[in-house]
C-alpha cells in the first residue's frame, strides 16, 4: 500500500511506496534544485572580525562556518588573557580548563614558574638564631624554623654521648637511642672492622666491630656455621687427599670423601678385595646358567669323559682368591669362558656401550693375570657355541689332548 510523503523542497505531498520511504523529494527536479543551492557559494560576514567571505550554502546554513579563518576562531573561543605573576606578561593559558590559581594557569611558561618557585626568603633560626634562606613552598608546609638537622635535632630533644669506634663526643636523639642505636658518631665508625678467626676452620676474617661486642661474628661464612651446628668434624680424604667434614655419628665409619674415592681404596685392600670376590661367587653360583653356559657344560662332560676320565671339571670355579669362570680343569690348569657377543664385544657397533668397553677390559686383564699364573684361557663366543659347536668341540679337544699327552709319555 502506497505511503504519503511531503517534498522537502516544493512541499507537495506525494505517493511512495513502503520501500522507498526514506525519499524527500517529489521529482529529480526538485532534487537538482536542491542540489544546487546547497552547492552554490554565498558570501557573509565574519563572526570575529566581521570581514566578508565565501562559503557553501549548506555549510552556512547548518553553522559551520561562522569565522573566515581559523585565526579568528581561536581568539573568539580561546580563554580570556591572564597577567603572569612573576613576570607581569599578557598571556593566554593553552588549556581552558587550567584555573587561574594553579601553576599552568597562574604563570605563562615553565621559566616563570621555576623563578617563583625557587624565590627564597631569609629566616633566623631558633635553635641557633643564625640568618638562613628557605623557599616559599617550604614556609607554607610549616617548616623553616631551623637552619639544619643538627640545630633540628638539638631542638628536638638529644643527648650528649661518646662514639664507641673513634671516642669523640656527639649529640644522638632520643628516638635514636630509645631503638638501641645512637653508639657511634657516623656511618664510617659504624662499619669499622676488626679481624677475628673461625671457630671451625681457623681462618682469619674481618667483621664488624659492633657485631663482634654483640657475641656474634664468630665463623667466617654460612658454611662453617652450619658446620658448628651440626656437629661435624675434619677428616683427610686417604684417597684424593682432599679435607671433608661428617657428622660426629659418622666419623668412624665415613672413611673416604665420595664413593669413587671409597671404591678406589676398597680396590687396594686386600681384605675387602677377598670379601667382594667371595661375594661374586655365591652370586654366581646361586644363578640358573645361560644357554652358553649349558651347552659348554655338555660338551665338557662329553670331551672329558673321552680324553682324559681321570681328569675331572668345575664349573663356576674360583680362581687367585679373585675371579669366578665359567669352567676350569684343575688338573689340566684349563679356564673355558662362554662370552656374550653382546656383552664381551663380538662386533665394533657393541663396543660403543661403555658397559661392553669395560668388561672388554677387565677380560683382557683377566686373561693376563690367569697366564702369568700358568693357566690356559679359551674363551667360546655364543654364536659359536649355538651355530658352530663342532668347530668348538674340536678346539677343545685340541687343548685337552694337548694337556695330557706330555703326561702319557712320562
Amino acid at each position: 500500500m502506497p505511503i504519503t510523503l511531503t517534498c522537502a523542497r516544493c512541499g507537495q505531498p506525494f505517493s511512495v511506496p513502503p520501500s522507498q520511504a526514506a525519499r524527500r523529494f517529489c521529482s529529480s527536479d526538485c532534487f537538482r534544485a536542491q542540489q544546487a543551492q546547497d552547492t552554490a557559494w554565498t558570501t557573509h560576514n565574519c563572526a570575529g572580525c566581521g570581514a566578508a567571505f565565501r562559503v557553501r550554502g549548506k555549510d552556512h546554513q547548518a553553522g559551520k562556518r561562522p569565522y573566515c579563518s581559523r585565526t579568528c576562531h581561536l581568539a573568539a573561543t580561546a580563554p580570556p588573557p591572564r597577567t603572569c605573576a612573576q613576570c607581569g606578561a599578557v598571556f593566554r593559558p593553552k588549556n581552558t580548563t587550567n584555573p587561574a590559581g594553579t601553576l599552568q594557569g597562574k604563570f605563562c611558561s615553565k621559566v616563570c614558574s621555576g623563578l617563583a618557585q625557587r624565590t627564597r626568603v631569609t629566616r633566623t633560626c631558633l635553635q641557633c638564631g643564625n640568618p638562613f634562606e628557605i623557599k616559599l613552598s617550604r614556609l607554607k608546609t610549616g617548616r623553616g624554623s631551623y637552619c639544619g638537622k643538627e640545630c633540628q635535632s638539638i631542638a628536638d630533644g638529644t643527648l650528649d654521648r661518646v662514639c664507641q669506634g673513634c671516642g669523640k663526643p656527639f649529640r644522638a636523639r632520643r628516638s635514636v637511642l630509645e631503638k638501641g642505636w645512637g653508639s657511634f658518631c657516623s656511618q664510617a665508625c659504624t662499619a669499622r672492622r676488626t679481624t677475628r678467626l673461625c671457630r671451625v676452620c681457623d681462618n682469619p676474617f674481618t667483621v664488624k666491630q659492633s657485631v663482634a661486642d654483640d657475641g656474634r661474628g664468630l665463623y667466617c661464612s654460612n658454611r662453617c656455621r652450619h658446620l658448628a651446628m651440626q656437629n661435624r668434624v675434619r677428616k683427610t680424604c686417604p684417597g684424593c687427599g682432599k679435607e671433608y667434614t661428617v657428622p660426629a655419628s659418622l666419623a668412624t665409619k665415613r672413611r673416604t670423601c665420595s664413593r669413587p674415592c671409597w671404591v678406589k681404596i676398597m680396590g687396594t685392600d686386600p681384605q675387602r678385595s677377598a670379601i667382594l670376590a667371595r661375594a661374586r661367587h655365591d652370586q654366581l653360583t646361586s644363578r640358573t646358567p645361560t644357554r652358553p653356559e649349558r651347552i659348554l657344560y655338555a660338551l665338557l662332560d662329553e670331551l672329558v669323559a673321552q680324553h682324559a676320565p681321570a681328569a675331572s671339571w668345575e664349573r663356576q670355579h674360583r680362581l687367585l682368591d679373585r675371579w669366578t669362570v665359567d669352567a676350569a680343569i684343575p688338573s689340566l690348569r684349563l679356564v673355558l669362558q662362554a662370552d656374550g657377543d653382546y656383552w664381551h664385544g663380538l662386533r665394533p657397533e657393541y663396543r660403543k656401550d661403555p658397559r661392553v668397553l669395560s668388561n672388554m677390559a677387565n677380560d683382557a686383564y683377566q686373561d693376563r693375570k690367569l697366564t702369568e699364573a700358568g693357566w690356559t684361557v679359551l674363551r667360546f663366543w655364543e654364536h659359536n657355541l649355538i651355530h658352530h659347536l663342532s668347530a668348538c668341540a674340536q678346539r677343545l679337544s685340541t687343548a685337552i689332548t694337548e694337556r695330557t699327552l706330555p703326561r702319557g709319555r712320562s
